[in-house]
Protein backbone atom coordinates (compact mmCIF):
# COMPACT_ATOMS: atom_id res chain seq x y z
CA UNK A 1 0.00 0.00 0.00
CA UNK A 2 2.68 2.47 0.89
CA UNK A 3 4.66 1.68 -2.57
CA UNK A 4 1.01 2.51 -4.52
CA UNK A 5 0.43 5.26 -2.46
CA UNK A 6 4.33 6.66 -3.38
CA UNK A 7 3.61 5.33 -7.14
CA UNK A 8 0.73 7.47 -7.25
CA UNK A 9 2.10 11.21 -5.62
CA UNK A 10 5.13 10.34 -7.89
CA UNK A 11 2.87 9.77 -10.96
CA UNK A 12 0.46 13.37 -9.50
CA UNK A 13 3.83 15.21 -9.02
CA UNK A 14 5.14 14.59 -12.23
CA UNK A 15 1.86 15.10 -14.17
CA UNK A 16 1.67 18.48 -12.50
CA UNK A 17 5.09 19.46 -13.32
CA UNK A 18 4.97 18.14 -16.84
CA UNK A 19 1.40 20.71 -17.29
CA UNK A 20 2.88 23.37 -15.88
CA UNK A 21 5.95 23.35 -18.23
CA UNK A 22 3.68 22.48 -21.22
CA UNK A 23 1.72 25.42 -20.48
CA UNK A 24 4.43 27.82 -20.27
CA UNK A 25 6.05 26.62 -23.56
CA UNK A 26 2.40 27.14 -25.33
CA UNK A 27 1.82 30.74 -23.60
CA UNK A 28 5.28 31.95 -25.05
CA UNK A 29 4.19 30.89 -28.56
CA UNK A 30 0.66 32.36 -27.73
CA UNK A 31 0.23 34.78 -25.30
CA UNK A 32 2.71 35.87 -22.39
CA UNK A 33 1.92 38.37 -19.38
CA UNK A 34 5.18 40.93 -19.10
CA UNK A 35 5.30 43.27 -16.02
CA UNK A 36 5.74 47.34 -16.78
CA UNK A 37 8.34 48.24 -13.51
CA UNK A 38 9.00 52.07 -14.86
CA UNK A 39 7.10 54.99 -15.51
CA UNK A 40 8.36 55.32 -18.97
CA UNK A 41 4.14 54.18 -20.38
CA UNK A 42 2.75 55.93 -17.97
CA UNK A 43 0.10 57.06 -17.63
CA UNK A 44 -1.61 54.76 -19.81
CA UNK A 45 0.27 51.51 -18.57
CA UNK A 46 1.84 52.87 -14.98
CA UNK A 47 4.31 51.07 -13.09
CA UNK A 48 3.79 47.45 -12.00
CA UNK A 49 1.02 47.28 -14.25
CA UNK A 50 0.50 43.75 -15.70
CA UNK A 51 -0.05 43.10 -19.62
CA UNK A 52 -0.79 40.21 -21.84
CA UNK A 53 1.83 40.22 -24.86
CA UNK A 54 1.41 38.11 -27.80
CA UNK A 55 4.04 37.19 -30.38
CA UNK A 56 1.39 35.74 -32.83
CA UNK A 57 -0.09 39.27 -34.54
CA UNK A 58 2.23 40.42 -37.17
CA UNK A 59 0.64 43.45 -38.07
CA UNK A 60 1.95 46.66 -36.50
CA UNK A 61 0.22 49.80 -36.21
CA UNK A 62 0.39 53.39 -35.12
CA UNK A 63 -0.23 53.23 -31.71
CA UNK A 64 -0.01 50.19 -31.19
CA UNK A 65 2.14 49.18 -28.17
CA UNK A 66 5.18 46.63 -28.43
CA UNK A 67 7.30 44.59 -26.59
CA UNK A 68 10.58 45.20 -27.57
CA UNK A 69 13.94 43.42 -27.18
CA UNK A 70 17.32 45.61 -27.77
CA UNK A 71 19.96 42.76 -29.22
CA UNK A 72 22.63 43.26 -25.85
CA UNK A 73 22.31 39.55 -25.23
CA UNK A 74 20.94 36.23 -27.00
CA UNK A 75 19.72 33.57 -25.28
CA UNK A 76 19.88 29.82 -26.40
CA UNK A 77 16.89 27.43 -25.87
CA UNK A 78 17.50 26.08 -22.67
CA UNK A 79 18.07 29.84 -21.33
CA UNK A 80 14.75 30.84 -22.47
CA UNK A 81 12.68 27.97 -21.05
CA UNK A 82 14.50 28.49 -17.81
CA UNK A 83 13.76 32.17 -18.26
CA UNK A 84 10.01 31.43 -18.70
CA UNK A 85 9.88 29.06 -15.78
CA UNK A 86 11.44 31.50 -13.23
CA UNK A 87 9.01 34.21 -14.43
CA UNK A 88 6.11 32.11 -14.54
CA UNK A 89 6.59 31.08 -10.74
CA UNK A 90 7.82 34.84 -9.45
CA UNK A 91 5.04 36.39 -10.99
CA UNK A 92 7.07 38.31 -13.35
CA UNK A 93 8.98 39.61 -10.74
CA UNK A 94 12.48 38.11 -11.43
CA UNK A 95 14.16 36.98 -14.72
CA UNK A 96 17.34 35.86 -15.83
CA UNK A 97 18.81 38.98 -16.70
CA UNK A 98 18.12 42.32 -15.44
CA UNK A 99 14.34 43.63 -14.52
CA UNK A 100 12.89 46.21 -16.52
CA UNK A 101 14.27 49.85 -15.63
CA UNK A 102 14.33 53.78 -17.19
CA UNK A 103 17.46 54.19 -18.69
CA UNK A 104 19.04 50.32 -19.03
CA UNK A 105 16.56 47.88 -20.01
CA UNK A 106 17.42 45.79 -23.11
CA UNK A 107 13.29 44.70 -23.05
CA UNK A 108 11.20 47.48 -23.12
CA UNK A 109 7.16 48.46 -23.58
CA UNK A 110 7.18 51.16 -26.10
CA UNK A 111 4.64 53.01 -28.35
CA UNK A 112 4.87 52.82 -32.14
CA UNK A 113 4.58 56.16 -33.52
CA UNK A 114 5.95 55.25 -37.16
CA UNK A 115 5.69 52.66 -39.87
CA UNK A 116 7.65 51.55 -42.65
CA UNK A 117 7.01 54.65 -45.31
CA UNK A 118 6.42 57.25 -43.00
CA UNK A 119 8.29 60.72 -43.00
CA UNK A 120 8.59 61.83 -39.30
CA UNK A 121 9.74 64.75 -37.17
CA UNK A 122 9.51 66.10 -33.24
CA UNK A 123 8.90 69.34 -32.34
CA UNK A 124 7.88 70.08 -28.46
CA UNK A 125 7.80 65.92 -27.66
CA UNK A 126 5.12 65.47 -30.53
CA UNK A 127 5.46 63.82 -33.75
CA UNK A 128 4.43 64.55 -36.52
CA UNK A 129 3.95 62.05 -39.41
CA UNK A 130 3.65 61.96 -43.39
CA UNK A 131 2.94 58.66 -44.60
CA UNK A 132 4.47 57.45 -47.97
CA UNK A 133 2.14 59.08 -50.68
CA UNK A 134 0.60 61.65 -48.77
CA UNK A 135 1.47 65.09 -48.65
CA UNK A 136 0.49 66.72 -45.21
CA UNK A 137 1.94 66.64 -41.79
CA UNK A 138 -0.35 65.52 -39.24
CA UNK A 139 0.14 64.59 -35.65
CA UNK A 140 0.68 61.55 -34.43
CA UNK A 141 -2.91 61.46 -33.08
CA UNK A 142 -3.89 62.37 -35.58
CA UNK A 143 -2.39 59.48 -37.62
CA UNK A 144 -2.56 56.83 -34.73
CA UNK A 145 -5.22 53.94 -35.48
CA UNK A 146 -5.42 53.77 -31.26
CA UNK A 147 -6.32 56.91 -28.71
CA UNK A 148 -3.71 57.02 -25.96
CA UNK A 149 -2.10 59.58 -23.91
CA UNK A 150 1.89 60.97 -23.57
CA UNK A 151 3.42 62.61 -20.27
CA UNK A 152 5.12 65.71 -21.31
CA UNK A 153 4.68 67.92 -18.35
CA UNK A 154 7.25 68.48 -15.70
CA UNK A 155 10.82 68.48 -17.62
CA UNK A 156 13.75 68.69 -15.68
CA UNK A 157 15.81 71.41 -15.35
CA UNK A 158 18.90 71.00 -18.71
CA UNK A 159 16.89 67.44 -19.49
CA UNK A 160 18.94 67.90 -23.24
CA UNK A 161 21.93 68.19 -21.62
CA UNK A 162 22.03 66.08 -18.80
CA UNK A 163 20.33 63.13 -20.22
CA UNK A 164 20.49 63.54 -24.16
CA UNK A 165 16.58 62.81 -24.64
CA UNK A 166 15.19 65.19 -27.24
CA UNK A 167 12.16 67.36 -27.49
CA UNK A 168 12.70 67.77 -31.39
CA UNK A 169 14.72 66.57 -34.40
CA UNK A 170 14.53 66.61 -37.68
CA UNK A 171 12.82 64.66 -40.52
CA UNK A 172 13.61 61.02 -40.53
CA UNK A 173 11.96 58.36 -42.88
CA UNK A 174 11.30 54.91 -42.50
CA UNK A 175 12.11 51.75 -44.88
CA UNK A 176 10.68 48.68 -45.38
CA UNK A 177 10.88 46.32 -41.42
CA UNK A 178 11.40 49.88 -39.62
CA UNK A 179 9.22 51.52 -37.06
CA UNK A 180 9.77 54.35 -34.67
CA UNK A 181 9.03 54.05 -30.55
CA UNK A 182 8.84 56.13 -28.19
CA UNK A 183 7.67 56.04 -24.37
CA UNK A 184 3.91 57.30 -23.24
CA UNK A 185 6.71 59.27 -20.84
CA UNK A 186 8.05 61.61 -22.78
CA UNK A 187 11.26 62.13 -20.50
CA UNK A 188 11.68 59.20 -18.49
CA UNK A 189 12.81 56.61 -20.63
CA UNK A 190 15.04 55.40 -23.34
CA UNK A 191 13.40 55.07 -26.67
CA UNK A 192 13.62 55.56 -30.59
CA UNK A 193 15.01 58.66 -30.13
CA UNK A 194 18.66 57.23 -28.09
CA UNK A 195 18.06 53.62 -29.80
CA UNK A 196 17.31 54.86 -33.38
CA UNK A 197 14.80 53.09 -35.39
CA UNK A 198 13.57 49.74 -34.45
CA UNK A 199 14.08 47.17 -36.93
CA UNK A 200 11.67 44.16 -36.91
CA UNK A 201 13.56 41.64 -35.48
CA UNK A 202 13.37 43.42 -32.63
CA UNK A 203 9.97 43.21 -31.88
CA UNK A 204 8.98 40.43 -29.77
CA UNK A 205 5.35 40.78 -29.55
CA UNK A 206 2.38 43.24 -29.57
CA UNK A 207 0.26 43.91 -26.29
CA UNK A 208 -3.36 43.32 -26.73
CA UNK A 209 -4.62 43.14 -23.16
CA UNK A 210 -3.53 44.68 -19.65
CA UNK A 211 -5.11 42.76 -16.44
CA UNK A 212 -3.55 45.10 -13.99
CA UNK A 213 -4.43 46.73 -11.81
CA UNK A 214 -7.85 45.51 -12.00
CA UNK A 215 -9.44 48.73 -12.22
CA UNK A 216 -7.45 49.77 -15.58
CA UNK A 217 -8.08 46.99 -17.39
CA UNK A 218 -8.78 47.47 -21.02
CA UNK A 219 -8.14 46.30 -24.47
CA UNK A 220 -5.05 47.98 -27.05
Amino acid sequence: MKKELQKRIIFVVLNIFTLVILLNLVLNFCIFSVREYSDSMSPDIPKNALVFVTPISTEIKRGDVLYIEKHEYTSNVPEKILDTLIKFFTLQKLNLHSKSDNLSSSMSLRRVVGVPGDTLYMKDFMIYIRPKNDKHFLTEFERAEKVYNIEIENLPKNWDVDIGEKAAFTPITLSAGQYFVLADNRFSAMDSRLWGIVEKEDVIGKVILQYYPFNSFKLF
